[in-house]
């Protein structure tokens, strides 16, 4: 840190901070790799974690492959295991393949009856009524409760492929909770307070579910976020995300670093990638785009358009063999001729 003209600065003038933060992020997650590919018993783990969850963010895929939702409750509920739970029920998504035994087609008639499970209703708190009537929404079908407390769907046809098809269309119906939402259970913080986390992601219908504090709820999903609380929220998230998949793995980077990745990443008001389709595609160097990936076509397009590499960054720099304009490199000295032959005399 320096001091000119009582200004406090956090870095050097001149300071490489991109290439130090590319640094101080990429030689860790080489040390990653057999802390998470070897790791025994990694795919029961909830999220996804190490070096492939390192690259998920960086490369900002629009679905985390373990999408994981942290959703908490207005004071009323968080203080009460018992509301807190309605409220994770009611988010709780389940489909009508976990709470039914199977299902009996009847081609003749045209119908279809569902036969249920009891034990994974009542765990459920579910009622055959209201799953009957929730599975009528869901597959635009008459759908009313049987004798022996089944369900009964009409498909309205004959056909076998068309009542086949109801059938597929019946196990994978939602029959309560908010679609993506996953499973979700209650947790307790160490505060005291109980929240409701899920292995699911999808935000805007669960800020609706009545005891929801719509402006503390977090999802590990970076698109989600930036669609519904904007860039900052979304660059925020990033970093977060960044810091506790290396703190996870006990690795320690400063967090500055972290952070200038994210603002990078979300400069421009989206979520861009680093790589050849992001922020290393954008750059205006042929020599830096060539040096990443596609060698050759960048090269060819450059010489048959007439692009000119102005060699203003690093890695230009370096391929031709120059100083970079850096450090040392950013000073530029210059010598008056005049003063420089008075002195000679």
């Amino acid at each position: 840190m320096i001091m000119a003209s009582n200004q406090e600065y956090n870095v050097q003038a001149g300071e490489p901070v991109g290439v130090v933060a590319a640094q101080s992020l990429g030689e860790p997650g080489t040390q990653m790799v057999l802390r998470t590919f070897h790791m025994a018993g990694v795919a029961a783990t909830i999220a996804t974690s190490g070096l492939p969850r390192i690259i998920e963010l960086l490369d900002a895929k629009k679905m985390p492959s373990s999408p994981v939702m942290r959703v908490y409750l207005k004071e009323s509920y968080a203080k009460s295991f018992a509301k807190a739970d309605e409220v994770a029920k009611k988010i709780s998504e389940i489909k009508m393949r976990s709470v039914m035994r199977r299902a009996i087609e009847n081609f003749a008639k045209g119908k279809i009856t569902v036969l249920l499970n009891e034990q994974a209703m009542q765990a459920a708190d579910l009622t055959a009524r209201g799953v009957a009537a929730r599975l009528g929404k869901e597959i635009g079908a008459e759908a009313r409760v049987g004798d022996h407390g089944n369900i009964v769907v009409n498909a309205h046809t004959k056909n076998l492929k068309e009542v086949r098809a109801i059938t597929v269309k019946i196990t994978k119906s939602i029959v309560n909770g908010i679609e993506g939402a996953g499973k979700a259970l209650v947790a307790q913080d160490k505060n005291g307070e109980f929240f409701v986390e899920s292995a699911g992601s999808n935000i805007e219908p669960v800020m609706q579910v009545e005891g929801v504090d719509p402006g503390r709820i977090y999802t590990n999903d970076l698109f989600s976020m930036y669609r519904v609380f904007g860039v900052e929220a979304a660059r925020n998230t990033l970093a977060l995300e960044l810091k506790k998949t290396l703190e996870d793995q006990d690795i320690s980077v400063n967090f500055r670093h972290i952070a200038l990745i994210a603002d990078a990443m979300t400069a421009d008001g989206t979520i861009q990638s680093i790589g050849r389709h992001g922020l290393v595609g954008k750059k205006e160097s042929v020599f830096a785009k060539a040096a990443f990936e596609e060698t050759i076509k960048h090269l060819i397009n450059a010489a048959a358009f007439g692009q000119i590499d102005y060699m203003r960054g690093v890695t230009e720099n370096i391929l031709v063999g120059k100083q970079i304009p850096l450090g040392t490199g950013s000073v530029k000295l210059t010598i008056k001729r005049k003063e420089q032959k008075k002195k000679e005399k």
